[in-house]
């Protein structure tokens, strides 16, 4: 059977952030295990050795079980280091373009300020860093939505998005590009 554009429309998925969450989940992250362990045979792959005191990395949904149980401290990525989120701050606000991140920093970020608190330099004020990074780069994202213009049809460049920014305005840009294709259909 032929698929049509409406067809295509109704069936396209759309992520929530939940399952963006559970996505960023896979991201790996060091710890310093309390506990010793060979290694660790699951699904998704080995883990391990864990040594007392020796750094190893882990997916972020292992590390946050590990740090729940008491078994490790989580070492923080040196991103969310506070001097490094002010200059992130600093850059963002002074330049149009979306600054180097990783692609799940927010929820990476939101992860350990929750269930890693002790392990972060202040995680009170490194939640409110990311918070802002956050909402000075949904400002930029919205003035550049505001700016579209017909010349927005050859493409529109989203370099250095978060897997959380880009599931936030997808659905904005599916609704405007659905406008877009039933106006031309209409023209013609």
């Amino acid at each position: 059977s032929i698929i049509t554009w409406e067809r295509y429309r109704d069936d396209r998925a759309v992520v929530s952030t939940q399952e963006v969450h559970f996505l960023a989940e896979d991201e790996h992250l060091d710890v310093v295990p309390n506990f010793s362990l060979q290694s660790l045979h699951l699904l998704g792959g080995t883990y391990g050795p864990f040594r007392p005191q020796m750094k190893t990395s882990v997916p972020m949904w292992l590390a946050m079980l590990l740090k729940k149980q008491g078994k490790c401290s989580v070492v923080p990525p040196r991103w969310l280091d506070v001097a490094t989120l002010k200059q992130v701050i600093e850059s963002e606000r002074a330049d149009d373009v979306f600054q180097g991140l990783p692609h799940h920093y927010i929820e990476i970020a939101t992860d350990l300020c929750k269930h890693a608190r002790e392990d972060l330099e202040d995680w009170n004020l490194t939640f409110d860093l990311v918070d802002t990074i956050r909402a000075v780069r949904h400002n930029k994202i919205q003035a550049g939505l505001r700016s579209l213009d017909e010349n927005a049809l050859k493409g529109v460049k989203l370099t250095n998005m978060s897997a959380m920014e880009v599931s936030v305005i997808r659905p904005f840009m599916s609704n405007a590009l659905d406008n877009f294709l039933e106006g031309s259909i209409t023209a013609e």
